[in-house]
């Protein structure tokens, strides 16, 4: 845990942060609310509007409150400050995402690569970079986010990271990405990039502790705490794909392949992956109500119930959602096949929410999230809980790299 202290330069910037996050969370919002939310005096509140409103971060408009009284001022990030990119490396390609700073989508780009070789991934995503850039030409790039499997960056006592990905070990992954695209980059877990996307635009809104259940050629779990990210001491909080299951939970046909994952229905079709994962073949499987994946689909919500009631158990989440690359109708029809649930501490007679349900935003939210994670680290006054030396292999000052509102960029910013 990193501590701060609080100097009148730290409380500036915190405050600057925690004001520009505020508005941006609710979209619109007076001096006067933002004063009663974060307790600071009214003319202290004045001067940060009035940087951010200088500095063009932030607009301030009128709103007539009804046909009484005088109209109310409403002050809104600006989404045009800014733009920011998340790119998705999977086995699949890449799927890169550019946003505005209110969250919209402006444009994607998809593309190939060569995992086995970095050299080539990276090439490939400077490349997707120059495009998704030409879509927002206008708006200055605040960063990119990259969601990705992670496991291979630490060193462990057997190998444990996906198939296929030994390549990465030990490689710099954000500082190449850094020399080759020119932007201030941040890497983060796919699965944990999913939960922030869920968080920010999609069925986790409004909560504050939640857990992302992330299915693909891989298992993992976004967590997320206070509204932020629960990293864990070596940042690999949420692998619950290496977990040792239950006799009764392996599975014959898919020897040595990660439970829930694309791969292991893959091994029991007798096919590759990559034969399952084009458009639409899942879900003529599931139309045709194949045997094979109806097996899959029973053996997985077995799991899934158990994996649910020890997540609850440990992490008392508001709720439990299922994303990643599995369509829809699987995706329901697994949730649906969990029920009912075990006894755990989120059994509770009040729910506002189902215990477990589906995810928004489908196979693109590790994309979406990772674009939302510059604007975390230059607008969020909780930034040091991102993974700011996930990929590195030199220690930096991540709060000056992210530093479009705590502090106006320098000069020789390439980003500006």
């Amino acid at each position: 845990m990193s501590l701060m202290g609080s100097n009148h330069t730290y409380s500036g910037r915190y405050n600057r942060r925690l004001v520009f996050d505020l508005i941006r969370a609710a979209g619109g919002i007076s001096r006067r609310d933002l004063v009663q939310v974060t307790g600071l005096k009214a003319q202290t509140m004045s001067n940060i509007c009035r940087d951010l409103i200088d500095r063009s971060l932030v607009v301030e408009s009128i709103q007539q409150e009804g046909a009484r009284g005088a109209p109310q001022k409403r002050l809104q990030v600006r989404a045009d400050a800014g733009c920011c990119l998340g790119i998705h490396v999977d086995r699949d390609g890449l799927l890169g995402i550019v946003c505005d700073l209110a969250g919209q989508e402006l444009g994607r780009e998809t593309a190939s690569a060569s995992l086995e070789d970095p050299s080539d991934t990276i090439r490939a995503i400077a490349d997707i970079t120059q495009r998704l850039r030409s879509v927002a030409a206008d708006c200055p790039a605040w960063g990119i986010g990259i969601a990705m499997p992670t496991l291979q960056e630490a060193e462990f006592e057997h190998p444990v990271g996906p198939p296929g990905w030994d390549a990465w070990s030990r490689i710099p992954v954000a500082e190449a990405i850094e020399d080759s695209c020119g932007l201030p980059t941040i890497i983060e877990n796919d699965a944990t990039a999913a939960a922030v996307a869920e968080l920010r635009a999609g069925r986790a809104s409004g909560l504050t502790h939640y857990v992302h259940i992330f299915v693909g050629h891989g298992l993992g779990a976004g967590i997320i705490n206070d509204s932020m990210p629960l990293q864990g001491f070596w940042n690999n909080a949420g692998e619950i794909g290496l977990l040792t299951w239950p006799a009764e939970f392996t599975n014959p046909d898919a020897d040595g392949q990660t439970p829930f994952s694309i791969d292991e229905l893959a091994a029991m079709l007798s096919c590759e992956s990559k034969e399952i994962a084009r458009p639409g073949v899942l879900e003529q499987l599931y139309a045709q109500r194949n045997s094979v994946l109806m097996r899959w689909l029973d053996l997985n919500s077995r799991r899934l119930r158990l994996l649910v009631s020890l997540l609850e158990n440990i992490m008392d989440p508001q709720t439990i959602i299922v994303g990643g690359h599995f369509p829809p109708a699987l995706n329901n029809s697994l949730i649906d096949r969990a029920y009912p649930l075990l006894p755990s501490v989120s059994a509770r007679s009040e729910r506002d929410i189902p215990r477990l349900c589906a995810g928004a935003l489908g196979p693109g939210a590790a994309a979406i999230g990772a674009a939302m994670l510059p604007v975390i680290a230059h607008g969020s006054p909780d930034f040091r809980r991102l993974s700011s030396m996930r990929g590195r292999s030199q220690t930096m000052d991540f709060e000056r790299r992210f530093d479009r509102v705590a502090g106006a960029p320098t000069d020789d910013d390439p980003s500006s």
